[in-house]
């Protein structure tokens, strides 16, 4: 009877790793869960051979014996298999805290851009003092401008000017 033991608890552990592998199969990370699968039935088919091995009194009492010490190592190894499949498993799952700081920040800005006053601004396209002022055919001309509160820019009045002759030295026009 206890030759029994180690050969049906190893199809067990082995069975539940084939079924924990189908389980993860139908994950998102379904295709990578393919090469643990087939390695759990591997391990499944050989731990069903020692335990027929052993249960049938047709193979000899040599072979019997030697079925014994293979489903010990199977058993280890089905041990040590299963562990590894629960930690793989538990490093492939994504985290849920992340996930769901993720999933908050990205509705935040959602909200954010579905509430936010939108605002049109256009470029001034007005020149500015430092740029260069029409010429005018006269002085005169420039005068009357100056006077009638007409800029000399194209683009509406930015800046005040002063006319001033060309042939005149430097010095400040007087009003």
């Amino acid at each position: 009877m206890t030759d029994y033991i180690y050969p049906l608890a190893t199809v067990v552990l082995d069975f539940f790793c084939v079924l924990f592998c189908i389980r993860l199969t139908a994950s998102k990370r379904g295709p990578v869960w393919l090469i643990p699968m087939m390695l759990s039935l591997a391990l499944l088919v050989g731990s069903a051979v020692c335990l027929l091995a052993t249960a049938s009194n047709i193979a000899g009492e040599t072979l019997s014996r030697v079925a014994s010490y293979m489903s010990i190592f199977l058993f280890a190894v089905s041990v040590i298999w299963l562990i590894t499949i629960i930690a793989f498993a538990q490093r492939t799952k994504p985290n849920r805290i992340i996930a769901e700081d993720r999933k908050a920040l990205n509705e935040a800005e959602f909200i954010k851009k579905r509430t936010a006053p939108k605002y049109r601004i256009n470029a001034d396209r007005r020149p500015t003092v430092s740029h260069a002022v029409k010429k005018t055919l006269s002085l005169e001309a420039a005068e009357k401008a100056r006077f009638l509160n007409r800029d000399l820019y194209s683009h509406g009045p930015v800046s005040t000017i002063r006319v001033r002759r060309i042939s005149e030295p430097e010095a400040p026009f007087e009003d």
